[in-house]
């Protein structure tokens, strides 16, 4: 049991921002000078800010357009940097505040219109937001999903498909569908579930030679371990996830930034080639180690009912 998820764990400190190009996602190498971290926030703002996570972003015009979580002394709210290379980006304040905790910033362009889904459990609904104003001003467009505390709705829009994958307090995924973007999201009855580690999204879903794959959370050494990516597989019996690359993305213990662990990616092609990606990670606040034996313990007997589900 304490191999699969260990009873002590690092407490995790400060949770900073990374970003490269690559030919490819599998086989990533994380790049350890294109780092944005909570400090170089501090510089820049007369509020204290204690870590920022969970970026995504959108290429317009040639401006690369960077949101994230951004956490202060209050709820964390949506920040905004942008860069004109894609290399150095400047950080242009708060863009999205409410009274319920923000996160997961999930950007993108839609006919003509710019659209963002946030993870807004806090309000217990699922909400879109449409730009007034690229990239500054927000409202809220439609509610997608009523009455559901779901965290880290990922969202994929296609012409042959619309899907929602989420997950609830206690790990189990849910998925919907739709005809179109603010149209009905119903529940896929058809959907077979994760449940407990790597179930819950890490980022946006990608497609790689015509097929869809969505970054799934680690939790194994604690919160925020890794990114596993997943293959959407659809048959006429059921719509469910396959592994297809286990922990992209992984503590990198030559990077004292990302040493503890990591727990987002945003990969999307370029038009010129390759791959242009964001991700996330966070240090060990000190070299002690704290116990979670409810959690390995919760996660052990988790594990073996989906083996014997299976």
């Amino acid at each position: 049991m304490n191999y699969r998820y260990p009873f002590r764990v690092s407490r995790g400190g400060n949770w900073s921002v990374g970003y490269q190009t690559a030919s490819q996602i599998s086989g990533l190498k994380i790049i350890p000078m294109n780092i944005i971290t909570h400090q170089q926030v501090n510089s820049s703002t007369a509020e204290e800010i204690s870590y920022i996570a969970d970026p995504f972003f959108i290429r317009d015009q040639g401006t690369f357009y960077l949101f994230t979580e951004i956490k202060g002394k209050d709820n964390a709210n949506i920040a905004l940097f942008t860069s004109e290379d894609g290399v150095d980006y400047n950080y242009k304040g708060i863009v999205l505040d409410e009274t319920f905790h923000l996160s997961y910033p999930q950007v993108f362009r839609h006919e003509e219109g710019f659209y963002m889904l946030p993870e807004t459990k806090g309000a217990n609904h699922v909400l879109l937001y449409k730009a007034e104003k690229f990239p500054y001003s927000w409202k809220v467009e439609d509610t997608l999903i009523k009455d559901r505390a779901l965290k880290d709705a990922s969202i994929l829009l296609s012409d042959y498909l619309n899907l929602l994958v989420a997950v609830d307090d206690d790990l189990k995924q849910v998925m919907f569908k739709a005809d179109s973007l603010t149209g009905k999201w119903k529940a896929v009855k058809e959907f077979d579930p994760r449940w407990g580690n790597e179930s819950r999204p890490g980022g946006r879903f990608v497609s790689v030679d015509e097929v869809w794959y969505l970054p799934l959370q680690n939790h194994s050494e604690g919160y925020g371990t890794g990114i596993s990516l997943y293959k959407l597989l659809i048959t006429a019996e059921a719509y469910k996830f396959e592994l297809a690359d286990k922990l992209l993305l992984k503590p990198q213990e030559e990077i004292n930034k990302f040493e503890r662990g990591m727990h987002h990616l945003d990969a999307q092609q370029m038009p010129e080639g390759g791959y242009y990606m964001v991700y996330d990670g966070d240090r060990s606040a000190s070299g002690e180690r704290t116990l979670q034996w409810k959690r390995s313990v919760k996660w052990n007997l988790v594990d073996l009912y989906n083996f014997l589900q299976f």
